[in-house]
């Protein structure tokens, strides 16, 4: 065990030693899922049986003592040992989220009994020498005088915005409950906390209903792909273009030769994905002189586009939707590099190269997510002409090797994107992704209407 590790253990043990008696012990620590050791003390007990438990474990084992012991220092440490190298809630989603709420948290619920489970507010104190407890005084401030304290005070007053996501989420759901507010303004309520959720890679969802009101707890939203983006080398309409590190230690990378060919996206890409008004934005800088930025972008792109499918998508896509989603719009990235093989592995022995170096397009969207659009032409399933089962296996490999990574693929005939059919087929994929993914859900009642003439 480490240090950390050592120092909670013995918390644990002296909670059990101080609540248990010698024959309670046994039952406290099987309840709590582990076992008690060969000692005489029963505190001794209690370390040798959590001597080999992992940190994971003696998490959990922490936050159900605590829990059923009502100590909630030792829950809480449990809440967080258990929450390491999962994504965070931040301070500044919580404080959001505070905002959202205003001077009414609990709603139709008395804010008191809604707090009490989930803190210990009758013996908080704001201050050493303060002689009324937290629930006497969010009595007086936000129950007899609800204008004095707004949520964010609360908040700061509980510890809300540095405690466990575990205690935020259970806190939410009180907070969310039909006991506190139903109907149309609990669902506005619901949709712009989520708003604000979603920027963590979290959502409020219903996990039931009561009398026919959602239930609503805190999930994860789809797992998307660990990492930031870096280094966004797409539109070649060439050679693959020589790359070097201009420095290595800050991962800045430079054509050395072949950059007429292909375009790299220098800018920081945010969480929420990759815009097609910031792509614009960037190549405007990179093309001060261009009067349409937007227009002329688009041509470049598309000259990157070897084949009629291609085209047909790309050009489906901003037709359709650039006019609905506007601003929101993301990028449509054609022709990414997702692996890189310098040139010189073409000079190494038993140096086999990767079998897919570019993706036809990418899709950079919010919480992490990354959509790859393959259109599929002969070449995928054929080698000289000949159907070839080993083309198809490394096709397949390299798929799979993407949805474990995080990343969504999916696949479309050429023949299917040609023809007077491929225009409904687009619009129809498109149109569920992004329901899907909560695109431009401000948008989202006019994707439904007809679709409009090119621009």
């Amino acid at each position: 065990m480490t240090p950390g590790d050592n120092a909670l253990a013995l918390r644990i043990a002296e909670v059990l030693k101080e609540r248990c008696t010698h024959e309670t012990l046994a039952g406290a620590a099987e309840d709590a899922g582990f076992s008690l050791g060969e000692a005489i003390s029963k505190r001794d007990r209690v370390l040798a049986g959590l001597a080999v438990t992992d940190r994971k474990t003696l998490g959990a084992i922490a936050q159900r003592i605590g829990r059923r012991y009502s100590d909630f220092a030792l829950e809480e440490t449990g809440y967080l040992v258990l929450e390491e190298g999962e994504p965070p809630i931040s301070e500044i989603t919580r404080r959001d989220i505070a905002k959202a709420f205003g001077h009414d948290l609990a709603g139709e619920s008395a804010i008191d009994e809604v707090l009490k489970p989930l803190w210990p507010i009758d013996s908080m104190r704001d201050g050493f020498f303060s002689t009324r407890s937290l629930a006497q005084q969010i009595v007086q401030h936000m129950v007899l005088n609800p204008t004095d304290w707004d949520a964010e005070h609360l908040f700061g007053q509980l510890g809300a915005f540095t405690c466990s996501r575990s205690r935020f989420a259970r806190l939410l759901k009180s907070v969310m409950h039909p006991l506190a507010g139903r109907g149309d303004d609990a669902q506005r309520l619901a949709n712009a906390l989520n708003e604000i959720l979603r920027r963590d890679g979290y959502k409020l969802e219903s996990a039931g209903e009561e009398s026919g009101y959602p239930v609503y707890e805190l999930s994860r939203l789809h797992r998307g792909v660990v990492g930031v983006p870096k280094n966004l080398i797409f539109a070649s309409t060439g050679p693959k273009p020589e790359l070097g590190f201009a420095y290595a230690v800050n991962n800045d990378v430079v054509i050395l030769s072949g950059a007429e060919h292909c375009l790299i996206y220098d800018r920081q890409i945010r969480k929420d994905g990759l815009l097609w008004s910031e792509l614009v934005a960037w190549w405007g800088a990179q093309h001060p002189g261009e009067q349409d930025a937007a227009k002329s972008l688009g041509r470049r792109l598309r000259a990157s586009l070897s084949s009629l499918a291609e085209q047909g998508l790309f050009d489906a896509y901003f037709r359709r939707y650039r006019p609905l989603l506007q601003a929101a719009l993301p990028a449509l990235v054609p022709q990414v590099y997702l692996h890189y093989d310098p040139a010189i592995v073409r000079t190494l022995k038993r140096r086999r190269s990767f079998p897919r170096q570019r993706m036809d397009f990418l899709l950079l969207l919010p919480s992490s997510t990354r959509v790859v659009i393959e259109v599929d032409g002969q070449h995928h399933f054929s080698r000289d002409d000949k159907p070839s089962l080993a083309v198809y296996a490394d096709m397949v490999s390299a798929d799979r090797d993407l949805r474990l990574a995080g990343y969504e693929v999916f696949r479309f005939g050429a023949n299917e994107l040609v023809g007077p059919a491929s225009h409904a087929l687009i619009t129809r994929f498109f149109d569920q992704l992004f329901k899907l993914h909560e695109i431009g859900s401000r948008a989202q009642s006019r994707l439904h209407t007809p679709c409009g003439t090119p621009s």
